[in-house]
């Protein structure tokens, strides 16, 4: 196999809205730390694959819509086949797709594209590096978990691809299931969070770009374990993790990824809204806020409420939707990009039933938003992801199911 990485800084020129949290009611107010996307174009003896990671918290279809198209003005044929486009889902970099009723700031979106379309399209067209592909894994323990009950078994593994020419690596895949959002909604600064730190970390100690990957990580995170809402705490989260890492990851492992398959999947959820369900939960989470002073618990009851808003507005209804996601099967490695926040045991089930050596989750990719998917058993209680989704219990383990018989 070949590849061909490109890293380019899209840290916006001037304050805009952030990609997180409804409390915030003004643009960020200075750069804390570099916003970077990272590229990669894969090619085996059959055919490419285009990878993408950038330090935002979504990727929608628009901005996937837009780098094709200018990709496409200079020949290359991108299509969701073909196109892996993903965000870390920072809470605290800028806003590049829909969220709420806030604005995209229309020049920085199109240097956003400009940047990507011109790093697909120099990475496309390079020869490209010949590299053997490697594999180790990292068990964590503590610093996150399950961010409704720590006790809860949950996926805490950390994933390393590594692009070998020789003994000398040439670039580094780092995919966990973690919410990277240590930042709270008081960090007024742009930031990539977590993952820019690991990422800045892991790039320091290999002189390789690392391209930064989130995995199933919709009920993912470490507001049981972090001490504060800061940097300083992003700091120490990141070199605990990059600690563990250093002291229990397995031997590297050589993978075969001569051939190159793609695979659609595709369900027809079809389900019911009832609004006076969301009211209820709304009229909960409010007397719940009226007594609450926990920092974390407070953040989740006002983004719920946000949210429970927003489903009311739209009214009782009868909902047709389209769940898909992508398999890519490289012989030894399978991938499963699934435009979403996938829980981490819905994640699990689908690397259980893989035939592959490695299976791979590849979260919050394009080209939409499937919002969350939390398997049946979690719902009920204060869990916020099956609180706000309107999907009702059964429908994510559904889709997860159509996934593994595609596998």
């Amino acid at each position: 196999m070949k590849i061909a990485v490109r890293q380019c800084d899209i840290t916006p020129e001037r304050p805009c809205w952030q990609g997180g949290y409804v409390q915030r009611e003004h643009f960020f107010e200075k750069v804390h730390d570099p916003i970077t996307a990272t590229i990669m174009v894969i090619t085996t003896e059959d055919g490419r694959l285009v990878t993408g990671s950038m330090d935002v918290s979504g990727v929608d279809q628009n901005l996937t819509d837009l780098i094709c198209e200018q990709v496409r003005k200079q020949g290359i044929e991108l299509n969701e086949e073909n196109l892996i486009l993903s965000a870390t889902h920072t809470h605290s970099g800028p806003l590049v797709g829909a969220y709420m009723d806030r604005e995209i700031d229309p020049q920085y979106l199109q240097s956003v594209v400009r940047s990507l379309s011109s790093a697909i399209v120099e990475a496309w067209q390079e020869e490209g590096t010949e590299v053997e592909l490697r594999y180790r894994s990292t068990w964590i323990d503590g610093l996150y978990s399950n961010r409704n009950d720590p006790n809860k078994h949950s996926d805490k593994w950390i994933h390393q691809l590594g692009f070998f020419q020789g003994e000398q690596m040439k670039a580094m895949i780092c995919s966990l299931a973690h919410h990277c959002t240590v930042l709270g909604p008081n960090f007024m600064e742009c930031s990539a969070d977590l993952f820019g730190e690991m990422r800045r970390l892991l790039q320091e100690e290999t002189q390789v770009p690392v391209m930064m990957v989130q995995g199933n990580a919709g009920d993912m995170g470490n507001k049981q374990y972090r001490r504060s809402n800061l940097f300083d705490e992003v700091q120490r989260q990141a070199a605990n993790l990059i600690d563990q890492i250093h002291k229990k990851h397995s031997p590297w492992q050589p993978l075969q990824v001569r051939h190159l398959c793609f695979r659609k999947v595709v369900f027809q959820a079809s389900y019911d809204v009832d609004v006076e369900v969301f009211k209820a939960k709304k009229a909960e989470f409010e007397k719940q806020l009226e007594t609450e002073t926990q920092f974390d618990t407070v953040k989740l009851l006002v983004t719920g409420i946000k949210s429970f808003e927003r489903k009311i507005a739209q009214g009782s209804r009868h909902v047709e939707r389209e769940m898909s996601c992508r398999i890519i099967r490289m012989d030894d490695l399978q991938i499963v990009a699934v435009p979403g926040e996938l829980g981490s045991i819905l994640g699990l089930r689908i690397k259980a039933a893989s035939p592959a050596q490695v299976c791979l989750l590849w979260g919050y990719a394009n080209p939409g938003d499937l919002g969350y998917m939390i398997e049946k058993e979690a719902y009920g209680g204060f869990s916020q992801e099956s609180n706000v989704t309107d999907y009702p219990a059964g429908i994510p383990d559904e889709f997860v199911e159509r996934i593994i018989a595609a596998l």
